[in-house]
């Protein structure tokens, strides 16, 4: 059996390089094996060029400390203005009917005719940003110490107290503006949030903070409120996985409203989807602005080291979410959480590394309004080191851990029972 000692020489390079048989085995030299499970993207070539390019031409720009807040450049304004004309769609048909039913006669043949218009402005009608499906909220009289923690970020970050937390099982951390009052309201990702130091846990709040204190136009009023429209679109103009099913098997629709259903999907639905990338495409460079711009407020609140291995941990999200599921599916002793904490501590630094320059290779970035993390790390390492200015102690964190242990043992019930 090899141990975690042992050496070998790398086949590209002839380096020594160190093995571990828990991990992969690759060449920080010539980086030989760095990726040995490279990503299949999807993602047209022309389309991933201009994201990287877009990244690397804005963190020049911050790397100089040209950019402090975010800017109303010529995407963004022809974001809000595609937005506005999203908007209209509804007035349009609502005010449309209305004045059918009022100027048209006869009375019935009106009726008929508004019916489309205001079957146009339901569709297309704004809704309100709700939350997940399985989140347990957490108030502020169940969590006391840790909304303390969140009331200090958001005053160091300049931006409203949060109004609710939610509790997820994902291995992730996000920040929105939920109903039509768009309170402020983080989310908690339980396996994300375990395997977090201290101060790292501040790192990754002040960075969900900061996207409300730029008022990025991901969480504006304006360019949410189209997004749902979009979004209620796109799911009714597309082909569900019920559909897909009874085409598999063959079953046959007499009345002939499947055939009207893929008419629809085929020509309004390519409509809606076509505009839905038009919209994304003009805010990428807004939002990937944001990003870098909620990385500076991070590092300068909670410090830039606690603030770039907090990134770092972002790639153990998937391995720490594994560990928390095969807790639950075969239990021990070891709660799903301390799994959690158990296989990120014994994640080597090596290993993390290993993935930094992954990230590197393939541009690797959470989706597309996020910039490679490697080069967010790279922009908060390069920059004059900040200390913190909100410290998160080892009581504390064990405190807001036991505040959430209730919630967080009703979000385990459900991944146990596959809800």
């Amino acid at each position: 059996m090899q141990s975690a000692e042992e050496t070998t020489n790398c086949p590209d390079c002839g380096h020594q390089i160190r093995v571990n048989p828990r991990y992969v085995t690759w060449c920080e030299h010539c980086d030989w094996n760095v990726d040995p499970t490279p990503v299949v993207d999807q993602t047209p070539a022309w389309r991933l060029a201009i994201e990287h390019r877009l990244a690397n031409s804005l963190y020049g720009e911050l790397a100089k400390g040209e950019v402090h807040r975010p800017g109303w450049d010529a995407a963004r304004i022809a974001a809000v203005l595609l937005s506005v004309l999203i908007l209209m769609l509804p007035l349009i048909g609502l005010v449309t009917g209305i004045a059918l039913l009022v100027l048209y006669r006869p009375l019935w043949f009106s009726i008929l005719l508004s019916l489309p218009a205001f079957g146009i402005a339901f569709l297309t009608r704004p809704r309100a940003a709700t939350l997940p499906r399985g989140v347990q909220l957490l108030h502020r009289d169940q969590a006391p110490t840790l909304y303390a923690v969140l009331d200090q970020v958001a005053a160091a970050v300049g931006t409203k107290r949060v109004a609710a937390v939610a509790v997820i099982a994902e291995p992730n951390l996000w920040y929105m503006r939920a109903g039509w009052r768009l309170d402020p309201v983080i989310g908690i990702g339980l396996p994300l949030w375990a395997g977090l130091r201290p101060q790292e846990r501040v790192a990754m709040l002040a960075h969900e903070l900061g996207h409300g204190r730029h008022g990025d136009s991901l969480n504006n009023w304006l360019v949410g409120s189209a997004w749902s429209v979009l979004d209620g679109l796109r799911a009714t103009f597309t082909e569900h996985r019920l559909d897909r099913i009874r085409r598999e098997w063959g079953v046959r629709d007499g009345t002939g409203t499947t055939i009207v259903s893929r008419m629809l999907n085929t020509t309004v639905g390519l409509l809606v989807r076509g505009i839905a990338w038009l919209l994304e495409r003009l805010q990428l460079r807004s939002s990937q602005r944001a990003e870098y711009l909620a990385d500076r407020k991070a590092g300068e609140i909670a410090g830039s080291e606690a603030t770039a291995q907090a990134l770092e941990r972002l790639f153990l999200a998937d391995a720490s979410y594994r560990a928390m599921e095969r807790a639950i599916r075969f239990p021990t002793e070891i709660t799903p959480l301390d799994a959690v904490r158990r296989a990120v501590t014994e994640v080597p630094a090596r290993e993390i590394e290993r993935h930094l320059r992954a990230s590197r290779v393939r541009e690797t970035r959470t989706d597309a309004t996020h910039p490679p993390t490697y080069l967010r790390t790279k922009l908060i390492r390069t920059r004059p080191i900040t200390t913190a200015r909100v410290v998160l102690d080892t009581d504390q964190s064990l405190a807001i851990d036991h505040e959430l242990e209730p919630v967080a043992q009703k979000v385990l019930s459900q991944l146990r029972l596959g809800r």
